[in-house]
């Protein structure tokens, strides 16, 4: 079932989008709710979905070779993950848990690439905003390590 269009609103990666162009991302747009240790995605698995966070924690684990799985971060909140859904080769690049219970607006990532090569304005504001947020939890998680 579609989301409202007012869901969308929040998220900066959204903020700048006309009504109808929000409209047309709320129509491939779905609210989920996962249990705390439930799993979004799995690292290497075909991304399916872009996730956008509306409460709650999840964890980004990455599988370092011989040291195995390891967490390397926390999101919260207001964020977006699995952006690896919108680049190729269109597979996710870390495993996301949840470690609360989590609500979250699940983007059908082919519809929403369909939709930024169609709207060129759309993919350009949304690909702005979420490098811009990506760059962000990277100098982020590099002070963490610096600590």
């Amino acid at each position: 079932m579609p989301t409202d269009p007012m869901y969308l609103k929040g998220y900066s990666c959204f903020e700048n989008l006309t009504e109808e162009q929000l409209e047309t991302i709320a129509e491939i747009t779905d609210a989920v709710c996962y249990l705390p240790g439930q799993i979004l995605f799995e690292e290497g698995l075909h991304s399916e979905k872009v996730f956008f966070l509306k409460e709650g924690d999840v964890e980004v684990i990455y599988n370092i070779g011989e040291s195995g799985r390891v967490q390397v971060d926390t999101v919260s909140g207001q964020e977006v993950v699995g952006c690896s859904a919108l680049i190729e080769p269109y597979l996710y690049t870390a495993t996301e848990r949840s470690l609360t219970q989590v609500e979250v607006l699940e983007v059908d990532a082919k519809a929403l690439r369909e939709l930024m090569q169609s709207d060129c304005q759309l993919g350009f504001m949304l690909q702005s905003q979420i490098i811009k947020i990506l760059m962000e939890r990277i100098l982020t998680l590099r002070l963490k390590t610096i600590a």
